[in-house]
C-alpha cells in the first residue's frame, strides 16, 4: 500500500505539473496575441486582412477550449468576431453578420464574467446591470465596448426576434458607460455607436437626431476627422436621418480622398471605409 502511494504521488504531480505547464504556455501565447493584434488592424489589404481574421478567430476558438475563461483570448475574439462582422459582412451577408455578431457577444461577456463586478452578467436584469457598470473600472473598458458592439449589431440584424430587440437597452446602458470611463476608445468609439443609435430609431423609440449630431461631433473632435470610418458612420446614419444630402455627399467624399491609417491601429478600418463610402454614394438617390 506505501509503495502504490509512493507512485501515485509522484504520477499525480507530473500530472498536475503537465496541465500547469499548458496553461502557463497558453496565456503566454494569449498575451502574445494581445499585443500583435494592432498590426492586424494596421492591414491595407482588405482582401488579406478577411481571410487572415477568419483563420485568426478559429485559432483562438481553439487555445479557448483549453482555457474557457481566459480573458484576454476571450477579448480578442470578440473584438474580432464584431470586426469581422461590420467590416467584411454586415449588408452583404446579414445571416452570417447575425451570428458572427452573436459570437462576438458571447466572448465579450465572458471576457467580463471573469470579473467580479459582472459575474453571472448574462443572468443580470437592466437594473442589476446598471448597479455593476457603476462599480466598473476604466480596465473594463476594451471588453465591454466589444461586448456591447457586437450585441446591439445582434439586435440590429435580430429586428423580427423580441427577445433579442429586448436586448438593446442593456447594449445602450454598457456603452454609455464606457463612454463615462473613456470616451476616446477605438478612435471616439461610444460616442459613434451612440450617434448611430440616436440616429437610425424612430423618434416614437428614442431615436433623436439632435442627440445624434452631437454624439458625432463629439467623435470627430477626438480623432479629428482622420478616422475615416468615424465620417461613413456619420453619413450613413446622422446625414441620412436628417435628409441632409449635401452633408452626405461632403462627408463621403472625404472619406474617399482621405489618407487611410494616419491614427495607429486604424488603417484596415479606414480602407474598408472607403470602399464603403463608394458603395453608399450609388445610393444616394435611393436614400435621398
Amino acid at each position: 500500500m506505501n509503495r502504490c502511494h509512493r507512485l501515485v504521488v509522484p504520477c499525480l504531480a507530473l500530472v498536475l505539473s503537465g496541465c500547469s505547464l499548458k496553461l502557463v504556455a497558453l496565456r503566454q501565447t494569449a498575451a502574445l496575441l494581445e499585443q500583435g493584434v494592432g498590426a492586424f488592424y494596421d492591414e491595407s489589404d482588405t482582401e488579406l486582412a478577411q481571410q487572415a481574421l477568419g483563420s485568426q478567430l478559429k485559432m483562438v476558438e481553439a487555445f479557448l477550449r483549453n482555457d474557457p475563461a481566459e480573458p484576454r483570448l476571450n477579448l480578442i475574439a470578440s473584438q474580432g468576431y464584431g470586426a469581422y462582422a461590420f467590416l467584411f459582412l454586415e449588408g452583404r451577408q446579414d445571416n452570417r453578420a447575425r451570428e458572427f455578431y452573436r459570437r462576438g457577444r458571447d466572448f465579450g461577456l465572458r471576457a467580463l464574467d471573469s470579473t467580479k463586478p459582472f459575474k453571472d452578467i448574462r443572468d443580470m436584469d437592466l437594473a442589476a446591470l446598471e448597479r455593476a457598470l457603476k462599480a466598473a473600472s476604466k480596465d473594463a473598458v476594451p471588453a465591454l465596448f466589444w461586448a456591447s458592439y457586437s450585441w446591439a449589431g445582434w439586435v440590429n440584424l435580430s429586428r423580427d426576434d423580441m427577445e433579442a430587440v429586448a436586448d438593446l437597452p442593456k447594449a445602450v446602458a454598457v456603452m454609455r458607460r464606457v463612454r463615462e470611463l473613456d470616451p476616446g476608445y477605438q478612435f471616439g468609439g461610444p460616442d459613434l455607436f451612440l450617434g448611430a443609435y440616436y440616429a437610425s430609431r424612430p423618434r416614437i423609440l428614442g431615436g433623436d437626431p439632435a442627440k445624434a449630431k452631437e454624439h458625432f461631433e463629439a467623435a470627430k473632435k477626438l480623432h479629428g476627422g482622420a478616422y475615416l470610418l468615424g465620417l461613413w458612420l456619420e453619413a450613413r446614419y446622422y446625414a441620412v436621418a436628417a435628409q441632409d444630402e449635401t452633408l452626405f455627399t461632403e462627408l463621403l467624399e472625404a472619406v474617399k480622398t482621405g489618407t487611410a491609417g494616419k491614427l495607429a491601429d486604424s488603417r484596415l478600418a479606414d480602407e474598408v471605409a472607403k470602399l464603403k463610402a463608394a458603395a453608399l454614394l450609388e445610393k444616394k438617390d435611393e436614400l435621398f
